[in-house]
């Protein structure tokens, strides 16, 4: 709280004030008009009061420190926001806890991987995966069933080959 104070010092002097949710008829009737279904009373006091609250035409506190803010905000530098990972979480003597130089997702992996297809890597010469290989010569031939003659002797078929 105290680095907050420091950052806006021409502020101090104004002291911060409650939001005033009191029901008055100007607010009965703003909250009637708003709404085309009839909301929750608190819930439309709560809004119209709030809104009135954190308006700049109102709130001398914000009115100050948004003009405070715009004074130098050519000098200041924007970085891009960083949010955390849901993976850097693990389970630590009972506790859920945030550690990121244990999630595994980090680290490098050394392994080495087949890739589909020959080529070269840091390693040299790629393996070529079994499915990848040509296979030569004739497919294996058609295998039929025996057949046999009256006399119980093995006779032979001819397969004839289609030329495409």
């Amino acid at each position: 709280m105290s680095a907050e104070k420091e950052a806006y010092p021409e502020c101090k002097h104004i002291k911060r004030e409650l939001p005033d949710i009191t029901v008055s008829q100007e607010v009965a009737e703003h909250i009637g008009r708003e709404y085309r279904t009839l909301p929750i009373f608190e819930k439309g006091l709560f809004e119209y009061a709030y809104t009135k609250h954190y308006s700049l035409q109102t709130n001398e506190f914000l009115k100050c420190r948004w003009k405070e803010y715009k004074k130098h905000i050519e000098d200041r530098v924007f970085a891009p926001f960083q949010f955390l990972d849901i993976r850097d979480y693990h389970f630590y003597n009972c506790r859920n806890r945030l550690i990121p130089s244990v999630s595994i997702h980090t680290k490098t992996d050394f392994r080495k991987k087949l890739k589909p297809g020959p080529g070269v890597d840091f390693g040299g010469q790629m393996p070529i995966p079994q499915e990848h290989h040509m296979k030569r010569g004739e497919g294996n031939p058609r295998k039929l069933p025996k057949r046999y003659n009256k006399d119980g002797k093995e006779v032979k078929i001819e397969v004839v080959k289609e030329n495409k």
